[in-house]
């Protein structure tokens, strides 16, 4: 029944993701369920209420540096003694960042007062509680000028097991490659329809055991996502009634190969996933499962392959996702890179070479391979020249670099014939 609820009070969101029509099956009717009178969190479809919004706002009856704040539960009834958190940020050009946590409890009618606040520019505030092993907390805020602020946050009843949580969740995953690696970014959308906060405790997302590079964006919230090596990435934190986003980013080697397989698995109750990838003429893009990609035109105009896959009722879960690029290239960029670097070099090593010895300078030589050095770095950090690939430029341009050394010691003029015979005698 669950399943069919998510599945109903979902539909149209997920297709919004995929730019499909709704199946006809997701929009029939479900059965009564005691949840849906509160399943969507954006409210709108079939009368449904989302859950009350936490936030701070201005109040002019409130002190400037103080914050009032009004503790409720999901229904809007105040929760009584319950310490709640306000953690304060500086931020300062000059000193880096300081931060500090002040607490108090509520009182009958849910009600905490935090007075005496730092205030003045770069200084952020955000309100949290600690409950049942959750974490709730409204969007961090500026103090205004000349007045307090008032928050509102909700708690909700906390469950670890996302069977017992009304989840829904909706994905894309874009993969391209780029030198000798293959950049892979996932995003997810995760909706909690019900009235109960699901907590995900280590979470764990398969990736494949050579991935590396991994980058996770951080958000507003104590929802976290966490390489493990090996293994894949750990998704932990608190998923409350709403709409909540996860991002992560991570690579694979790539040896310019033809073909590359891509395997990433899935959060739970997956109900729309969405496979991206940039592509030559030649590519072809595969997804197990899915329909046949479309190509389309991003905004800087380069093909890209898209397909999609909404999942009905009857389907299997999809816990994974299998993708396979097809056509690639042979020879890769980070190769092309590499031999272009290589035949400067040489290049530049025979116009030395044929130079006469009196214009011919080591100093000039390194001036050259320093710059050269300073050029690979830079394009290193910028992205545009891969880890193998930097490695390798690297270490040529230092070994020519030695090189410069040894010859201007086998270069060094001889010694008059005559110290050598003083020395001779001496």
């Amino acid at each position: 029944m669950r399943r069919e609820v998510r599945a109903a009070a979902s539909a149209a969101l997920l297709a919004t993701l995929l730019g499909a029509t709704v199946p006809a099956a997701a929009q029939e009717e479900p059965e009564a369920d005691p949840h849906a009178a509160n399943a969507d969190p954006h409210g709108g479809q079939g009368g449904m209420q989302g859950p009350p919004p936490d936030g701070a706002v201005e109040d002019a009856k409130i002190p400037h540096g103080s914050i009032a704040v009004q503790l409720l539960d999901g229904n809007g009834t105040p929760v009584p003694r319950t310490e709640v958190a306000v953690g304060v940020l500086v931020s300062s050009v000059a000193s880096g960042d300081r931060r500090s946590r002040v607490t108090a409890t509520t009182d009958a009618q849910g009600l905490a007062r935090f007075d005496n606040l730092e205030t003045g520019l770069g200084v952020a505030y955000r309100v949290s509680v600690v409950k049942d092993g959750a974490t709730f907390a409204a969007p961090p805020f500026n103090m205004p000028p000349t007045s307090g602020m008032r928050a509102q946050l909700h708690v909700y009843p906390v469950v670890t097991d996302v069977e017992q949580a009304m989840i829904v969740s909706q994905g894309m995953l874009f993969a391209e490659v780029k030198d000798d690696r293959v950049q892979v970014q996932q995003a997810f959308r995760i909706y909690n329809f019900g009235k109960s906060a699901w907590v995900a405790n280590d979470l764990l997302l398969p990736l494949p055991a050579d991935f590396t590079g991994f980058a996770a964006q951080q958000g507003m919230s104590d929802i976290s996502a966490t390489a493990i090596p090996k293994k894949g990435v750990a998704i932990r934190g608190t998923f409350p009634p709403g709409q909540h986003v996860v991002e992560y980013r991570w690579q694979l080697p790539y040896a310019g190969d033809a073909e590359v397989h891509i395997e990433a698995g899935m959060p739970p109750h997956l109900a729309a996933m969405q496979v991206v990838a940039p592509a030559s003429r030649q590519m072809v893009l595969e997804a197990a499962d899915f329909p046949a990609p479309q190509s389309q035109t991003d905004g800087q105009g380069q093909r890209v392959l898209v397909t999609g896959k909404q999942l009905r009722r009857e389907d299997p879960p999809l816990d994974r996702v299998k993708v396979t690029l097809r056509g690639l290239p042979t020879e890769g960029p980070g190769k092309l890179v590499a031999t272009l670097m290589a035949a400067c070099t040489v290049a530049a090593g025979l116009v030395l070479g044929t130079r006469k010895p009196e214009r011919r300078t080591h100093e000039a030589e390194r001036q050259r391979i320093l710059a050269a050095l300073a050029d690979l770095e830079k394009a290193h950090q910028d992205g545009v020249v891969g880890p193998k690939t930097y490695e390798r430029g690297r270490r040529e341009l230092l070994d020519e670099l030695a090189r410069t050394f040894a010859g201007e010691s086998e270069s060094a003029p001889p010694k008059p014939a005559t110290a050598r015979k003083k020395k001779r005698s001496a």
